[in-house]
């Protein structure tokens, strides 16, 4: 078989998989919200997280330390549960993406390490946030897809299928 056959046969698999892009999309939307939602409670309801999280904050420089780690905890939490439901989940997209955002700017990028531009690149999209922020961002382009509450309410805006 030459690489032109196989990579047709790829192609076609591909279009063939189309249909199941709601089961996709929901999977990821649930997966990632269930994460942050999770996370957002650590900080918000378990004393130790909620000081981890402050501490993170004033080493970064970040302003009202405690302030911001109960309202990114909240944003994290809410959010996150929102997400993974389905509801309002461009907002939910463009405050999370925003939290990864700060995260990776203010301290996530202080350990990024590299000898070449190449190494340090690498590095850079190995961290968690950065993925994050992506799937995030693939989510407010794409919508929430038809098995979410957005989909119920506004199926024809929901995206996704």
């Amino acid at each position: 078989m030459n690489p032109v056959s196989v990579l047709r046969r790829i192609l076609d698999l591909s279009r063939q998989l189309l249909p199941l892009q709601g089961y996709w999309i929901a999977l990821v939307r649930f997966a990632l919200g269930l994460f942050f939602c999770i996370t957002g409670a650590t900080k918000l309801f378990d004393a130790a997280g909620r000081a981890q999280m402050v501490e993170t904050l004033i080493a970064s420089g970040v302003p009202f330390p405690e302030a911001n780690a109960f309202f990114v905890s909240g944003v994290e939490f809410v959010g996150g549960g929102f997400l993974a439901i389905g509801l309002l989940t461009p907002v939910c997209a463009v405050l999370l993406g925003g939290d990864m955002l700060v995260a990776i700017l203010t301290d996530r990028i202080k350990s990024v390490q590299g000898d070449t531009f190449f190494a340090w690149l690498d590095n850079f999209l190995y961290l968690p946030e950065v993925m994050y922020a992506l799937i995030l961002g693939w989510l407010l382009i794409a919508g929430a897809g038809r098995f979410s509450l957005d989909g119920l309410l506004a199926p024809e805006e929901s995206g996704g299928d």
